[in-house]
């Protein structure tokens, strides 16, 4: 997928490879770490999304839960975010989940890792 001027969105130093698209099949979740930072990666409704990979409300990791559709819920207190855009959806979560840019290319799964 290139944008409108035909770049090549991942020879952006921001994109990190994350895994094969075939490793991430619907309703999964895949964790991955640079630097200190925790992140998620799941596929929803066909798409890829990334979001921060620990929850606001108390220290877990989100790979450990659930994503059905776009709910990804929380293993420790069944928290529910939107993975499309980090919104909390059901508490007792307030605050929500910071979201990456997540592509899939040549049989590739890439996010940026820039905080937007």
């Amino acid at each position: 997928m290139a944008d409108s001027k035909g770049a090549n969105p991942i020879l952006d130093d921001t994109y990190t490879y994350v895994c094969a698209s075939s490793e991430l099949e619907e309703d999964d979740l895949i964790e991955f770490e640079t630097g200190e930072e925790t992140f998620v990666v799941g596929r929803g409704e066909g798409n890829v999304y990334a979001v921060e990979g620990i929850c606001t409300h108390a220290y877990a990791e989100l790979a450990d839960g659930e994503l059905d559709g776009t709910c990804l819920t929380c293993p420790l207190h069944f928290a529910c975010f939107d993975i499309r855009d980090g919104s909390v959806l059901e508490g007792p979560a307030e605050t929500p989940l910071r979201v990456y840019g997540a592509i899939e290319m040549d049989g590739s799964v890439w996010v940026s890792t820039k905080r937007g």
